[in-house]
């Protein structure tokens, strides 16, 4: 959700010098009401449970510093008209722990000033050896990025969506865009002509590769699991397991999406191959925030994915683009690819540089921002 206003920076003329600075625990009020104004389109106090999500979000985390924390630009007057939110996460590089930070929400009240919009994105330009980063970036937001030195992962900008049950899925999008989630029915009513379809046009045998089987897997297992499956990454984030169970706590919290679920991917002698993090909503969308593999498997698990959430009920998945699964993803039939949003990085590092330009670093999901309930909550 990396917003920018529209007119150009050059073109802003501040009344009054402002300073940017790191968020207060006492600035939360303000920036949440900034939030409401400019995503809600309701100017008003902020709720406590948006002012408790963001005091989470934003000084909670176990990485949390000043420096790669959330920063706003505060006026003369002392009042807050612009800030930047970003979550502190870890990251390794070629063996090395690096800073790293998820530039999420970027608000600027417009009526009263642009100004701080414009300090907020020059204090971006890398001065330390860290790593930002953003998954949910504007047009806009993304030139103004480029222009201070941020690479483009560009195949991240693509979500990809698998169709179990296509009608049922357009149905549902229909009402949620179209009716606001007045008609929930509408997809059940087109189950019989679902199932017509996939009579008709089959949308593929997805198969069991090696017998492999899908299972719960506890928090716990997962958290030491999870930072394995991605070793094999030159850039990943570090995961380190307090870090790793606090941004699974914050994604559980996100339940207007479904239920947040992992799901382990099991080969033969019951060695865990793969996992994946999602949404779970039978009857609906289920959206998938991470698909980790072994190096080589990840076809496998992504067969193994899609027959799970069919066998469940799910009308289709969606998730993220990526470039360890483009060869599994180009094997589904009814699959199709959007533009969802600009992913871009960050960083003075040259080796991280290198990195993102051969498509050896690991985004998204729980490294990312679709977890977030300041994308789809507090309406």
């Amino acid at each position: 959700m990396l917003q920018l206003p529209q007119q150009p920076f050059a073109d802003a003329r501040p009344a009054h010098k402002g300073v940017v600075r790191p968020l207060k625990a006492s600035d939360v009020p303000a920036v949440a009401r900034l939030f409401l104004k400019i995503f809600r389109r309701a100017d008003k106090p902020a709720g406590a449970d948006l002012q408790n999500y963001l005091r989470m979000l934003l000084l909670a985390s176990p990485s949390y510093s000043e420096t790669a924390g959330t920063q706003v630009y505060e006026q003369q007057d002392g009042r807050i008209r612009s800030a930047l939110l970003a979550v502190p996460m870890r990251f390794v590089a070629n063996g090395i722990i690096v800073p790293g930070r998820l530039l999420g929400v970027f608000m600027t009240d417009a009526e009263k000033e642009a100004a701080g919009a414009a300090q907020l994105i020059l204090a971006l330009r890398p001065r330390r050896a860290d790593l930002a980063f953003c998954d949910s970036a504007s047009p806009t937001s993304s030139h103004h990025m480029l222009a201070i030195g941020s690479r483009p992962i560009a195949l991240q900008n693509l979500e990809w969506s698998r169709s179990f049950r296509p009608i049922g899925a357009f149905a549902g999008r229909f009402d949620t865009r179209f009716l606001r989630g007045r008609a929930p029915g509408l997809p059940i009513l087109a189950h019989p002509l679902d199932s017509l379809l996939r009579r008709l046009l089959p949308p593929g045998e997805i198969s069991n590769h090696d017998g492999l089987r899908v299972a719960e897997i506890p928090v716990p297992t997962f958290l030491v699991h999870a930072p394995r499956l991605i070793a094999h990454y030159a850039v990943r984030p570090l995961w380190a397991e307090e870090e790793l169970f606090w941004l699974v706590s914050l994604a559980a919290r996100n339940t207007r999406l479904g239920t947040f679920t992992i799901r382990s991917v099991l080969d033969r002698s019951s060695a865990i191959i793969g996992c994946f993090v999602y949404y779970a909503a039978p009857g609906r969308t289920a959206h998938v925030l991470n698909i980790l593999a072994l190096p080589g498997r990840e076809p496998a698990v992504l067969d193994a994915m899609f027959h799970h959430l069919d066998e469940t009920g799910h009308l289709e998945a969606r998730g993220r683009a990526q470039a360890a699964l483009m060869a599994g993803l180009a094997r589904q039939r009814w699959l199709v690819f959007r533009h969802r949003a600009f992913t871009l990085a960050l960083t003075r590092i040259p080796e991280i540089n290198d990195a993102i330009a051969r498509g050896d670093i690991y985004l998204g999901g729980l490294a990312g921002e679709d977890w977030s309930r300041l994308l789809t909550d507090f309406h």
